[in-house]
């Protein structure tokens, strides 16, 4: 069992480096806070009855290292942000908790990190918005909160974070392109001209795919770049301890029902909705493809796929049964995506399609022979 988790922590540290890159010693602060919280509350609830016997330290430090990775570095704050820091300990009691009335390592299908993370989310959904990410010439060792603009600057950006042009404070303030996605697809997006269409809003409103791809967008510390999460991904596929089966087609169903659901194609007075968009005028496959290339990449998507649903509590014990569980996964996904947040549409979407696992272990599950 060590072992297992063992594998699990090598092939997260490739996320997690890359959030301590980008986000310096508050991360590295919100990383070690979260464990020793988790840690503590471990403590005290494995002497609370039958259920405490059944938690076990490794199980409860992996689950709080994923709920670290899910959470911005901008929760351990100066001063004037004092609120941020009480959700530390609060996320690490409700990750013991859920894991205690679950039943600790055999339990229910519910994933304790993804549970307390949605309730963060719904409860405090303004503190967890990241927008705060430091400058290429001050990663690792830059503050934060070191910023000399008070105004938050738009997502788009001529230049690649990686290329932009020295800035002599730490960090930057900037609007998740997350945001404009969510507000976009459910038609909320208020235009500054007459209307706006969907290239429009990809040329003015999004930053370089690159920003995503590499680093360069605030987001949450494991989620902020897209190749780490995919090179820990792989790390776990090498070591063998997840089903390649359920990142894949999890990712491919999620990226063909992107190019076919519904989404407004121009904002005026009244969206204007169409399915299959790149079937549209003006569009195209190069816009709806680039659009759906911003929805995977701003979205925790990926991590969800490789570092959540793979967890053994979630899917499936057959292949088959595994196979429907990542397709519906990668459908709801994309719906949730559109229709409800690109920051935490996975999330529920996986809260969702875990509730199908029993059903598929009944029905695919190998039967004794009578």
């Amino acid at each position: 069992m060590n072992g297992f988790y063992l594998a699990h922590f090598l092939g997260a540290v490739f996320p997690a480096t890359a959030g301590l890159l980008l986000y310096g010693w508050r991360a590295t602060a919100v990383l070690a806070s979260v464990m020793l919280c988790t840690v503590a509350a471990t403590y005290i609830w494995r002497r609370i009855g039958p259920r405490g016997r059944t938690l076990h330290y490794a199980h409860a430090i992996w689950l709080s290292l994923l709920l670290a990775l899910m959470l911005p570095a901008h929760l351990i704050a100066d001063a004037s942000h004092l609120n941020t820091w009480t959700l530390i300990p609060l996320a690490a009691l409700l990750l013991v908790m859920t894991l205690w009335l679950s039943g600790g390592l055999g339990g229910l299908h519910l994933h304790p990190s993804l549970t307390t993370y949605l309730l963060l989310a719904i409860c405090f959904p303004d503190l967890l918005l990241p927008r705060r990410i430091l400058n290429r010439d001050h990663v690792l060792l830059g503050d934060l909160f070191g910023t000399q603009r008070t105004d938050v600057e738009r997502a788009s950006s001529t230049d690649a974070w990686i290329s932009r042009r020295h800035n002599s404070s730490d960090a930057d303030l900037r609007d998740p392109a997350a945001e404009h996605l969510s507000r976009y697809t459910r038609g909320r997006e208020v235009p500054s001209r007459q209307w706006l269409p969907l290239s429009a809003l990809l040329r003015d409103d999004m930053p370089p795919l690159e920003d995503f791809i590499i680093a360069g967008q605030p987001g949450a510390l494991g989620t902020s770049s897209t190749i780490a999460v995919i090179i820990g991904g792989l790390f776990l596929l090498y070591r063998g301890v997840i089903d390649f089966r359920i990142p894949l087609l999890t990712c491919l169903s999620a990226y063909a029902a992107l190019l076919i659901l519904p989404i407004p194609t121009l904002i005026s007075a009244a969206p204007e909705w169409h399915w299959a968009a790149m079937r549209m005028p003006g569009i195209g496959w190069s816009v709806a493809i680039t659009f759906v290339n911003y929805e995977v990449m701003a979205s925790p998507l990926i991590f969800m796929a490789f570092f959540l649903a793979t967890s053994p509590n979630l899917r499936p014990m057959t292949r088959r049964g595994r196979t429907i569980f990542a397709v519906f996964l990668g459908l709801v996904c994309a719906t949730f995506q559109l229709y409800v947040s690109v920051s935490f549409g996975p999330y529920l979407a996986l809260l969702i399609a875990s509730l199908l696992t029993p059903e598929l272990d009944r029905w695919f599950g190998v039967r004794p022979i009578a």
